[in-house]
């Protein structure tokens, strides 16, 4: 696997989180996929915006990597309204959805528009790790940034 593919896949994850989300059946289980969602898109940003986007401007240009990293910002927004949401479950389902639109959007326009540009031409050597360290050193980042939310129990 390389890095565009487990960009890829991560998206795969993100969307059935979201639809686990619309799917469950009680509030605890919503929260826990918050916890869930809110995890696993801080890992794929922190991988977009620390390994590839530096690598990918040289080849789709700035205009669409501060789009997407625009996007990330907004996402990392509905993620701490949602944290702080976590006792008002109708507050946080509007979060939710306003997130699953921005995200989706982010999708679409990333596969697009940037990964098959990008694909092939930002590769494991270029990073200078394997996807697995990849992942490994993204999740220290993002538990320790993600430690300024408290505990992650939405």
């Amino acid at each position: 696997m390389d890095v565009i593919d487990l960009l890829i896949q991560q998206h795969r994850e993100v969307d059935a989180l979201f639809l686990a989300f619309r799917n469950a059946s009680d509030d605890e289980s919503r929260k826990e996929l918050c916890i869930q969602l809110a995890e696993a898109l801080m890992l794929h940003t922190t991988i977009e915006e620390r390994w590839v986007y530096p690598n990918a401007t040289r080849i789709v240009g700035d205009e669409k990597i501060e789009q997407a990293e625009e996007d990330h910002q907004e996402m990392t927004t509905l993620l701490g309204d949602i944290v702080r949401l976590r006792d008002d479950m109708n507050a946080m389902k509007t979060k939710v959805d306003s997130l699953e639109r921005v995200v989706k959007r982010h999708i679409a326009d990333e596969e697009q528009n940037i990964l098959p540009q990008v694909a092939k031409k930002i590769t494991e050597k270029e990073i200078g790790m394997s996807c697995k360290d990849l992942v490994r050193e993204a999740s220290k980042i993002r538990r320790e940034e993600m430690k300024d939310w408290g505990e992650a129990s939405v």
